[in-house]
Protein backbone atom coordinates (compact mmCIF):
# COMPACT_ATOMS: atom_id res chain seq x y z
CA UNK A 1 0.00 0.00 0.00
CA UNK A 2 2.69 2.58 0.93
CA UNK A 3 4.48 1.77 -2.34
CA UNK A 4 1.61 2.43 -4.16
CA UNK A 5 0.81 5.63 -2.74
CA UNK A 6 4.25 6.58 -2.96
CA UNK A 7 4.24 5.36 -7.17
CA UNK A 8 0.97 7.76 -7.37
CA UNK A 9 2.54 10.63 -5.79
CA UNK A 10 5.09 10.49 -7.72
CA UNK A 11 3.22 9.83 -11.24
CA UNK A 12 1.30 12.74 -10.07
CA UNK A 13 4.26 14.64 -9.82
CA UNK A 14 5.58 13.99 -13.15
CA UNK A 15 2.63 14.82 -14.94
CA UNK A 16 2.03 17.87 -13.49
CA UNK A 17 6.36 18.70 -14.37
CA UNK A 18 5.33 18.02 -17.71
CA UNK A 19 2.32 20.12 -17.93
CA UNK A 20 4.47 22.92 -15.89
CA UNK A 21 7.61 23.08 -16.77
CA UNK A 22 7.16 24.36 -20.54
CA UNK A 23 5.31 27.41 -19.31
CA UNK A 24 8.38 28.38 -16.48
CA UNK A 25 9.84 31.26 -18.98
CA UNK A 26 6.58 33.05 -19.61
CA UNK A 27 6.02 32.70 -15.84
CA UNK A 28 8.98 34.26 -15.00
CA UNK A 29 8.56 37.07 -17.69
CA UNK A 30 5.52 38.23 -16.40
CA UNK A 31 6.94 37.98 -12.58
CA UNK A 32 9.94 39.99 -13.57
CA UNK A 33 7.37 42.74 -15.27
CA UNK A 34 5.20 42.17 -11.90
CA UNK A 35 8.60 43.42 -10.42
CA UNK A 36 9.42 45.77 -12.85
CA UNK A 37 6.07 47.55 -12.34
CA UNK A 38 6.73 47.56 -8.46
CA UNK A 39 10.03 49.49 -8.96
CA UNK A 40 8.23 51.68 -11.24
CA UNK A 41 5.50 52.39 -8.71
CA UNK A 42 7.93 53.25 -6.22
CA UNK A 43 10.12 55.74 -8.45
CA UNK A 44 7.16 57.45 -9.83
CA UNK A 45 9.13 57.35 -13.08
CA UNK A 46 6.07 56.05 -15.01
CA UNK A 47 2.31 56.88 -14.50
CA UNK A 48 -1.05 57.04 -15.88
CA UNK A 49 -2.04 54.39 -18.94
CA UNK A 50 2.05 53.53 -19.42
CA UNK A 51 2.09 51.90 -16.13
CA UNK A 52 -1.38 50.31 -16.33
CA UNK A 53 -0.40 48.24 -19.53
CA UNK A 54 2.86 47.42 -18.31
CA UNK A 55 0.96 45.52 -15.27
CA UNK A 56 -1.71 43.74 -17.79
CA UNK A 57 1.46 42.84 -19.09
CA UNK A 58 2.82 41.30 -15.76
CA UNK A 59 -0.71 39.69 -15.14
CA UNK A 60 -1.51 38.16 -18.52
CA UNK A 61 0.33 34.79 -18.13
CA UNK A 62 -1.52 34.27 -14.53
CA UNK A 63 -4.42 35.06 -16.07
CA UNK A 64 -4.33 32.62 -19.00
CA UNK A 65 -2.18 30.41 -17.00
CA UNK A 66 -5.52 27.94 -17.45
CA UNK A 67 -5.76 28.40 -20.78
CA UNK A 68 -2.04 27.66 -21.41
CA UNK A 69 -1.73 24.69 -19.27
CA UNK A 70 -4.29 23.24 -21.59
CA UNK A 71 -1.71 23.41 -24.74
CA UNK A 72 1.27 21.77 -22.82
CA UNK A 73 -1.23 19.44 -21.18
CA UNK A 74 -2.61 18.47 -24.36
CA UNK A 75 0.23 17.75 -26.09
CA UNK A 76 1.66 15.62 -22.72
CA UNK A 77 -1.39 14.01 -22.59
CA UNK A 78 -1.70 13.41 -26.69
CA UNK A 79 -5.58 15.27 -26.51
CA UNK A 80 -7.51 17.06 -28.92
CA UNK A 81 -5.62 20.64 -28.41
CA UNK A 82 -8.74 22.48 -29.72
CA UNK A 83 -10.93 20.64 -27.16
CA UNK A 84 -8.96 21.30 -24.63
CA UNK A 85 -8.20 24.82 -25.33
CA UNK A 86 -11.52 25.25 -26.05
CA UNK A 87 -13.14 24.15 -23.27
CA UNK A 88 -10.41 25.79 -20.90
CA UNK A 89 -11.91 29.17 -22.58
CA UNK A 90 -15.52 28.40 -22.31
CA UNK A 91 -14.71 28.02 -18.30
CA UNK A 92 -12.86 31.32 -18.30
CA UNK A 93 -15.68 33.56 -20.44
CA UNK A 94 -16.63 36.96 -18.88
CA UNK A 95 -20.63 35.57 -18.72
CA UNK A 96 -19.55 32.47 -17.07
CA UNK A 97 -17.07 33.84 -14.50
CA UNK A 98 -19.70 36.49 -13.81
CA UNK A 99 -22.16 33.06 -12.65
CA UNK A 100 -19.27 31.91 -10.73
CA UNK A 101 -18.90 34.81 -9.09
CA UNK A 102 -22.41 36.00 -8.24
CA UNK A 103 -25.41 34.59 -5.23
CA UNK A 104 -27.56 32.25 -5.71
CA UNK A 105 -27.58 29.01 -6.97
CA UNK A 106 -26.58 27.91 -10.10
CA UNK A 107 -27.50 24.42 -12.10
CA UNK A 108 -26.85 23.05 -15.13
CA UNK A 109 -30.29 21.16 -16.25
CA UNK A 110 -31.24 19.05 -13.17
CA UNK A 111 -27.47 18.93 -11.98
CA UNK A 112 -26.19 22.00 -9.59
CA UNK A 113 -23.34 23.93 -10.11
CA UNK A 114 -20.05 24.19 -7.81
CA UNK A 115 -18.95 27.98 -7.59
CA UNK A 116 -15.15 28.36 -8.22
CA UNK A 117 -12.96 30.58 -9.94
CA UNK A 118 -11.05 28.99 -13.12
CA UNK A 119 -8.71 32.28 -13.84
CA UNK A 120 -5.23 31.22 -12.35
CA UNK A 121 -6.02 27.99 -11.27
CA UNK A 122 -4.37 25.01 -13.52
CA UNK A 123 -5.49 22.02 -11.63
CA UNK A 124 -8.74 21.60 -13.08
CA UNK A 125 -7.27 22.21 -16.72
CA UNK A 126 -4.94 19.51 -15.83
CA UNK A 127 -6.91 16.91 -15.06
CA UNK A 128 -10.26 17.86 -17.29
CA UNK A 129 -7.32 17.72 -20.54
CA UNK A 130 -6.54 14.04 -19.01
CA UNK A 131 -10.65 13.60 -19.01
CA UNK A 132 -10.64 14.29 -22.76
CA UNK A 133 -7.46 12.35 -24.02
CA UNK A 134 -9.20 9.31 -22.86
CA UNK A 135 -12.90 9.99 -23.75
CA UNK A 136 -12.71 11.53 -27.27
CA UNK A 137 -10.49 8.70 -28.59
CA UNK A 138 -12.92 6.24 -27.48
CA UNK A 139 -15.39 8.04 -28.53
CA UNK A 140 -14.30 8.79 -31.41
CA UNK A 141 -13.82 5.22 -32.56
CA UNK A 142 -17.92 4.41 -31.97
CA UNK A 143 -19.24 7.44 -33.44
CA UNK A 144 -21.37 6.87 -37.24
CA UNK A 145 -18.68 8.34 -39.70
CA UNK A 146 -21.24 10.79 -41.65
CA UNK A 147 -21.95 12.68 -38.11
CA UNK A 148 -18.05 13.41 -37.54
CA UNK A 149 -18.31 16.51 -38.84
CA UNK A 150 -21.60 17.72 -37.58
CA UNK A 151 -23.24 15.99 -34.48
CA UNK A 152 -19.55 14.56 -33.43
CA UNK A 153 -17.73 17.89 -32.48
CA UNK A 154 -20.97 19.47 -31.02
CA UNK A 155 -21.14 16.60 -28.10
CA UNK A 156 -17.93 16.15 -27.52
CA UNK A 157 -17.43 20.13 -26.99
CA UNK A 158 -21.02 20.42 -24.93
CA UNK A 159 -19.86 17.08 -22.34
CA UNK A 160 -16.11 17.90 -22.20
CA UNK A 161 -17.43 21.85 -21.23
CA UNK A 162 -20.12 20.09 -19.03
CA UNK A 163 -17.28 17.62 -17.43
CA UNK A 164 -15.36 20.68 -16.33
CA UNK A 165 -17.79 22.63 -14.43
CA UNK A 166 -19.82 19.62 -12.85
CA UNK A 167 -16.94 17.34 -12.23
CA UNK A 168 -13.33 17.69 -12.70
CA UNK A 169 -13.37 21.95 -11.78
CA UNK A 170 -15.00 21.23 -8.50
CA UNK A 171 -12.52 18.05 -7.87
CA UNK A 172 -9.46 19.89 -9.10
CA UNK A 173 -10.47 23.35 -7.09
CA UNK A 174 -10.87 20.98 -3.79
CA UNK A 175 -7.16 20.02 -4.59
CA UNK A 176 -6.08 22.93 -4.78
CA UNK A 177 -7.83 24.76 -1.62
CA UNK A 178 -7.23 21.80 0.14
CA UNK A 179 -3.39 22.11 -0.07
CA UNK A 180 -3.66 25.98 0.39
CA UNK A 181 -5.30 25.56 3.79
CA UNK A 182 -3.27 22.54 4.82
CA UNK A 183 -0.28 24.92 4.62
CA UNK A 184 -2.22 27.88 6.11
CA UNK A 185 -3.01 25.33 8.71
CA UNK A 186 -0.11 24.62 9.71
CA UNK A 187 1.57 28.18 9.17
CA UNK A 188 -0.56 29.13 11.92
CA UNK A 189 -0.61 26.17 14.45
CA UNK A 190 2.47 24.61 13.85
CA UNK A 191 4.62 27.59 11.71
CA UNK A 192 8.26 26.70 13.25
CA UNK A 193 8.01 22.93 12.75
CA UNK A 194 5.65 22.87 9.66
CA UNK A 195 8.14 25.52 7.76
CA UNK A 196 11.52 24.04 9.17
CA UNK A 197 10.22 20.31 8.29
CA UNK A 198 9.15 21.62 4.41
CA UNK A 199 13.00 23.47 3.89
CA UNK A 200 14.21 20.54 4.97
CA UNK A 201 12.71 18.23 2.30
CA UNK A 202 13.12 20.68 -0.34
CA UNK A 203 15.82 19.37 -1.98
CA UNK A 204 14.20 15.68 -2.30
CA UNK A 205 11.17 17.44 -3.42
CA UNK A 206 12.88 19.17 -6.60
CA UNK A 207 14.48 15.92 -8.08
CA UNK A 208 11.33 14.01 -8.06
CA UNK A 209 9.11 16.87 -9.67
CA UNK A 210 6.95 16.73 -6.56
CA UNK A 211 7.46 20.58 -5.91
CA UNK A 212 5.61 21.70 -8.53
CA UNK A 213 2.20 20.54 -6.45
CA UNK A 214 3.88 23.34 -3.94
CA UNK A 215 5.10 25.80 -6.68
CA UNK A 216 1.35 25.73 -8.23
CA UNK A 217 -0.60 26.09 -4.34
CA UNK A 218 1.82 29.22 -4.26
CA UNK A 219 1.13 30.58 -7.50
CA UNK A 220 -2.89 30.04 -6.79
CA UNK A 221 -2.42 32.00 -3.64
CA UNK A 222 -0.88 34.76 -5.06
CA UNK A 223 -2.98 35.36 -7.66
CA UNK A 224 -6.02 35.07 -5.31
CA UNK A 225 -5.04 36.84 -2.35
CA UNK A 226 -2.06 38.79 -3.57
CA UNK A 227 0.31 37.08 -1.58
CA UNK A 228 1.31 33.53 -0.07
CA UNK A 229 2.83 32.72 3.28
CA UNK A 230 5.73 30.48 3.43
CA UNK A 231 6.30 28.86 0.01
CA UNK A 232 8.48 30.85 -1.73
CA UNK A 233 10.58 31.51 1.35
CA UNK A 234 11.01 27.80 1.58
CA UNK A 235 12.30 27.81 -1.77
CA UNK A 236 14.78 30.19 -1.29
CA UNK A 237 15.91 28.64 1.53
CA UNK A 238 16.92 25.42 -0.46
CA UNK A 239 18.16 27.57 -3.46
CA UNK A 240 20.68 29.63 -1.20
CA UNK A 241 21.59 26.74 1.19
CA UNK A 242 22.76 24.62 -1.81
CA UNK A 243 24.75 27.64 -2.93
CA UNK A 244 26.17 28.12 0.32
CA UNK A 245 27.06 24.46 0.35
CA UNK A 246 28.59 24.76 -3.47
CA UNK A 247 31.07 27.59 -2.24
CA UNK A 248 32.16 25.54 0.93
CA UNK A 249 32.89 22.43 -2.00
CA UNK A 250 34.57 24.32 -4.05
CA UNK A 251 36.98 25.36 -1.09
CA UNK A 252 37.30 21.98 -0.13
CA UNK A 253 37.99 19.85 -2.90
CA UNK A 254 41.03 19.38 -4.81
CA UNK A 255 39.42 17.88 -7.85
CA UNK A 256 39.83 21.36 -10.00
CA UNK A 257 37.19 20.22 -12.39
CA UNK A 258 34.67 19.73 -9.35
CA UNK A 259 35.50 22.54 -7.99
CA UNK A 260 34.62 24.66 -11.13
CA UNK A 261 31.42 22.79 -11.55
CA UNK A 262 30.39 23.14 -7.60
CA UNK A 263 31.42 27.06 -8.38
CA UNK A 264 29.17 27.80 -11.28
CA UNK A 265 26.27 25.60 -9.46
CA UNK A 266 26.58 27.89 -6.49
CA UNK A 267 26.57 31.07 -8.34
CA UNK A 268 23.74 29.92 -10.45
CA UNK A 269 21.51 29.18 -7.72
CA UNK A 270 22.55 31.91 -5.81
CA UNK A 271 21.79 34.82 -8.20
CA UNK A 272 18.95 32.92 -10.50
CA UNK A 273 17.25 30.60 -8.00
CA UNK A 274 17.94 27.57 -10.43
CA UNK A 275 18.76 24.79 -8.79
CA UNK A 276 19.04 21.84 -10.50
CA UNK A 277 22.78 22.21 -11.55
CA UNK A 278 23.64 21.90 -7.52
CA UNK A 279 20.98 19.43 -6.79
CA UNK A 280 22.49 16.94 -9.70
CA UNK A 281 25.80 17.98 -10.46
CA UNK A 282 27.25 18.34 -6.84
CA UNK A 283 24.66 16.82 -3.94
CA UNK A 284 23.77 13.86 -5.36
CA UNK A 285 27.31 13.26 -5.96
CA UNK A 286 28.17 13.57 -2.36
CA UNK A 287 25.46 12.25 -0.11
CA UNK A 288 26.97 14.19 2.65
CA UNK A 289 26.61 17.45 0.87
CA UNK A 290 23.12 17.06 0.27
CA UNK A 291 22.41 15.98 4.28
CA UNK A 292 24.21 19.25 5.12
CA UNK A 293 21.80 21.27 3.11
CA UNK A 294 19.00 19.59 4.50
CA UNK A 295 20.18 20.17 7.94
CA UNK A 296 20.64 23.72 6.58
CA UNK A 297 16.98 24.16 5.17
CA UNK A 298 15.32 23.02 8.76
CA UNK A 299 17.64 25.94 10.74
CA UNK A 300 16.81 28.63 8.57
CA UNK A 301 12.87 27.00 8.65
CA UNK A 302 12.78 27.83 11.70
CA UNK A 303 13.34 31.36 11.55
CA UNK A 304 10.91 31.24 8.65
CA UNK A 305 8.36 29.85 11.08
CA UNK A 306 9.08 32.46 13.77
CA UNK A 307 9.08 35.82 11.27
CA UNK A 308 6.84 34.58 8.91
CA UNK A 309 7.45 36.10 5.74
CA UNK A 310 4.65 36.53 2.79
CA UNK A 311 6.16 36.52 -0.78
CA UNK A 312 3.59 38.95 -3.53
CA UNK A 313 5.34 38.17 -6.65
CA UNK A 314 6.43 34.46 -8.17
CA UNK A 315 9.83 34.12 -9.75
CA UNK A 316 12.82 31.83 -8.47
CA UNK A 317 13.45 32.54 -5.57
CA UNK A 318 17.13 34.00 -5.45
CA UNK A 319 19.37 36.86 -4.57
CA UNK A 320 18.42 38.90 -7.94
CA UNK A 321 14.44 38.45 -7.59
CA UNK A 322 14.47 39.53 -3.84
CA UNK A 323 12.10 42.16 -4.50
CA UNK A 324 9.45 39.80 -5.05
CA UNK A 325 8.95 40.06 -1.13
CA UNK A 326 8.57 43.31 -0.98
CA UNK A 327 5.11 44.08 0.42
CA UNK A 328 2.88 47.02 -0.10
CA UNK A 329 2.81 48.06 3.45
CA UNK A 330 6.97 49.17 3.91
CA UNK A 331 10.12 46.79 3.30
CA UNK A 332 10.09 45.11 7.11
CA UNK A 333 9.05 41.70 4.85
CA UNK A 334 11.95 42.25 2.10
CA UNK A 335 14.38 43.00 5.53
CA UNK A 336 13.13 39.89 6.44
CA UNK A 337 13.86 38.18 3.58
CA UNK A 338 17.02 39.26 3.05
CA UNK A 339 18.08 38.01 6.76
CA UNK A 340 16.96 34.40 5.85
CA UNK A 341 18.30 35.04 3.03
CA UNK A 342 21.84 35.46 4.30
CA UNK A 343 21.45 32.96 6.80
CA UNK A 344 20.56 30.33 4.55
CA UNK A 345 23.62 31.12 2.31
CA UNK A 346 25.83 31.18 5.87
CA UNK A 347 24.27 27.71 7.16
CA UNK A 348 24.86 25.95 3.62
CA UNK A 349 28.30 26.83 3.53
CA UNK A 350 29.37 26.35 7.69
CA UNK A 351 27.59 22.86 7.89
CA UNK A 352 28.93 21.64 4.62
CA UNK A 353 32.26 23.39 4.92
CA UNK A 354 33.05 21.64 8.54
CA UNK A 355 31.54 18.21 7.64
CA UNK A 356 33.82 17.81 4.58
CA UNK A 357 37.16 17.20 6.98
CA UNK A 358 40.55 17.72 5.20
CA UNK A 359 40.51 14.15 4.87
CA UNK A 360 37.60 14.39 2.85
CA UNK A 361 38.82 16.67 0.78
CA UNK A 362 38.66 14.98 -2.69
CA UNK A 363 35.03 14.94 -2.66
Amino acid sequence: MKNKIKALIATGSGHLSACMAPLIPLITAGSLMKLACLLIGMTGVLSGTTETILQVIGDAPFYFLPVLVAITASKHFEADMFYSVGTACMLMMPDFTALMSGTGDVSFTVFPVVRTTYAYNILPVILLTYLISRLEPAAAKRFPKALKGTIYPLLVFTVTCACGFLVVGPVGTIISVGFSELLTFLSVHVGVLAWALFACITPLLIPAGMHWIFVTTAITQISTNGFETGIMAAFMIANLTLAGADFAVCLRTKDKEFRGQALSAGIVALLSGVSEPSLFGVCLKEKKVLRCVMAAGALAGIYEGIVTIKCYVYSFPAVCSILMFHGPDGAANLWKAVILAALSVALGFVLTFLALSKEQRTV
